[in-house]
């Protein structure tokens, strides 16, 4: 009966002993798993199994430049760099993201992704607005090297108030935790047996036997539970705590398609069936023959000349030599064109076909144009259809940029912003877009126009004068 009284009371003690123990959670652990791979193949594949591993840690933002400070196995170039883990995103109305890479990068932040897989110098790359929820969202991002110079760069714009880089608060390898409680009531029931023996009677000549009677009585106690604010009884408390995500976020598709590297040429070739405008300029005069043919005498056979015939010269007259002066010289100045002229032969080039253009252009680039001419030849979407490469640093090299209006600077600006790659290419190398006449221009392989590039590189050298030199936090 002692035993049984202690079997009551055991359940409700070791409740009251297990209330007392606290629940357990996993707080959010501050940066982003960061692998580095050595690779050998540009742009690489981006893959967490195709190129060597040569060095891990725990990066504590996404603000870093690589130059001259290789990390333990990795080179100094041909380097691939992969970061996972959460960002924690805050209230908002609109927000948006930069990224700037050199080389190639790419990101996905809850599943918007944007960036470009190639080389580039270190140039920011626009998110635009995204719909993305506050709190803690997935983050996967990699970047690779090249050669030259380095950098990876996050910045962000909350409700319009501007870019700034992202801070190190916002980083964490895990998302926020989740604790569930559960309640578990035990009973536990007891069971008294009782045992009447067997009793003889005897009396002379007569046997009675009492057969043997068992009594079994049942008690059974039941702890109940109960809730409220004041007592708990019987009550097991078990804490059950979501198990951190993996330290690796699934790696994206290991390929991704590689963008257009230049637009289509136009064609090489074009017929030649306009008459020229102009009277053409010989490069070279004419050379005279090596020998003067010799007229063969007549035939024995006929006739004599009648006597008052006078007879023939003995010699024939020299063919006329080229005058010495007839071939220019190397380096002789194009002749100039009257502005007359030039608007005449651009009078009806939209309705011209191609290789009347071509025929058209050609012409005019056998004189020298001055800045007016050359921005109302470069202006013409039909005339930079048909240029070469070589034609469109031609006509670019007559362009004085001291010399453009402001109505001619954003006319031509318009103009060869549609050009085809090859005369945008000759535009950018010729001329120095950033003297403020091209501020709305996009270059080659750009996002953003010349006046946010610049002030992109002037908040980069903020940044970089302002903002403590980035430290590595290691567990080494």
């Amino acid at each position: 009966m002692f035993r049984s009284r202690w079997l009551i009371v055991a359940p409700a003690l070791l409740a009251s002993i297990f209330s007392f123990i606290p629940s357990a959670s996993a707080e959010p652990a501050p940066g982003l798993f960061t692998s580095y791979y050595t690779i050998d193949v540009v742009p690489p594949v981006m893959s967490d199994s195709e190129y060597p591993l040569c060095g891990s840690e725990v990066e504590n933002n996404i603000n870093r430049s690589y130059d001259g400070e290789p990390y333990l196995d990795c080179t100094g170039d041909l380097f691939m760099v992969h970061m996972t883990g959460f960002i924690t995103i805050p209230e908002h109305n609109t927000i948006e993201f930069w990224l700037a890479s050199d080389d190639g990068g790419r990101i996905s932040i809850g599943g918007n992704e944007w960036g470009n897989w190639g080389d580039q110098g270190c140039s920011w790359m626009e998110s635009g607005q995204i719909d993305i929820s506050a709190g803690s969202q997935p983050l996967d991002l990699w970047m690779y090297e090249n050669g030259g110079s380095t950098c990876v760069m996050l910045a962000w714009n909350i409700n319009g108030q501007g870019f700034e880089i992202v801070p190190d608060g916002a980083f964490t390898t895990n998302g926020e935790s989740t604790t569930t409680t559960t309640s578990t009531t035990t009973t536990s029931t007891t069971t008294t047996t009782t045992t009447i023996p067997q009793t003889t009677t005897t009396i002379p000549q007569t046997t009675t036997t009492i057969p043997q009677t068992t009594t079994s009585s049942t008690t059974t106690t039941t702890s109940s539970t109960t809730t409220s604010s004041t007592t708990t009884t019987s009550t097991t408390s078990t804490t059950t705590t979501q198990p951190p995500p993996p330290e690796t976020v699934p790696p994206p598709p290991t390929t991704m398609p590689a963008p257009p590297e230049t637009n289509p040429e136009p064609p090489p070739t074009l017929p030649a069936v306009l008459q020229p405008l102009f009277p053409p300029i010989p490069d070279t005069m004419p050379e005279p023959p090596a020998t003067i043919p010799t007229i063969p005498l007549p035939p024995d056979t006929m006739p004599l000349p009648p006597d008052t015939m006078p007879p023939p010269p003995d010699t024939l007259p020299e063919a006329p030599q080229a005058p010495e002066t007839s071939e220019p010289a190397e380096d002789a100045p194009l002749p100039p064109i009257s502005d007359e002229a030039v608007v005449e032969a651009l009078a009806d080039i939209e309705q011209a076909t191609p290789a009347e253009v071509k025929a058209i252009v050609t012409e005019l680039l056998a004189f020298a144009l001055t800045t007016d001419q050359a921005v109302s030849v470069a202006s013409e979407a039909a005339v930079l259809e048909v240029l070469t490469n070589a034609e469109a640093e031609q006509v670019f090299e007559q362009v004085a940029v001291e010399e453009l209006s402001t109505e001619q600077a954003v006319e031509l600006v318009a103009a060869v912003q549609e050009a085809p790659s090859s005369v945008r290419k000759a535009f950018e190398a010729v001329l120095n877009l950033f003297q403020g006449f091209a501020d709305d221009y996009v270059m080659t392989n750009q996002t953003v126009p010349i006046k946010t590039r610049r002030a992109l590189i002037a908040l980069s050298a903020v940044f970089l004068v302002s903002a403590p030199a980035p430290i590595r936090r290691n567990t080494r």
